[in-house]
């Protein structure tokens, strides 16, 4: 694992993995969601399914919100995707994604709604890379480095 060091307050922060795919985003609200109590800058935990749409594919489909109150909002705001598989103490093999923007940290009561969904790679483990995998956690991550917020979901198996 490679050591992370912040050496200015305005440095960038990348989740650990890889990052698997520039994710394509639907906004899926035309006016902003409003938490008029919101005093935080810590985002709201995604919503996140994660299916086995067969034996070999995770598919993961993810709703977020996201600031309105920052410059780069709108179709300048771009999002990363990164997958980082690490084993658990108990030796079980762990699957995280985290969803990477880069916007102002301000407190908002004004949230954009935006759905995102992209499938999961299997290396380095190959075909029975998800053969155990039970769980995934997905996190917000604003790479600026001030917050993050995660969830954990359970994976579900296609109907069939």
């Amino acid at each position: 694992m490679e050591k992370t060091t912040l050496s200015s307050p305005t440095s960038k922060i990348f989740p650990p993995g890889k990052c698997i795919k520039k994710a394509t985003k639907s906004k899926l609200t035309q006016k902003p969601i409003t938490f008029p109590e919101n005093k935080s800058q810590i985002p709201f935990s995604p919503i996140v399914q994660a299916t086995f749409t067969d034996p070999e594919t995770l598919q993961v489909r993810a709703v977020f919100l996201v600031s309105t109150n920052t410059q780069l909002n709108g179709d300048k705001l771009e999002f990363m995707i990164y997958q980082n598989w690490y084993v658990d103490l108990d030796g079980n093999r762990q699957l995280q994604f985290f969803i990477t923007y880069d916007i102002d940290d301000t407190i908002s009561t004004d949230f954009d709604v935006y759905e995102i969904s992209f499938k999961a790679e299997k290396d380095p483990y190959g075909d029975d890379a998800f053969k155990s995998i039970k769980t995934i956690q997905t996190f917000l991550w604003d790479i600026d480095p001030v917050t993050s917020r995660g969830t954990e979901t359970n994976v579900q198996d296609s109907v069939k």
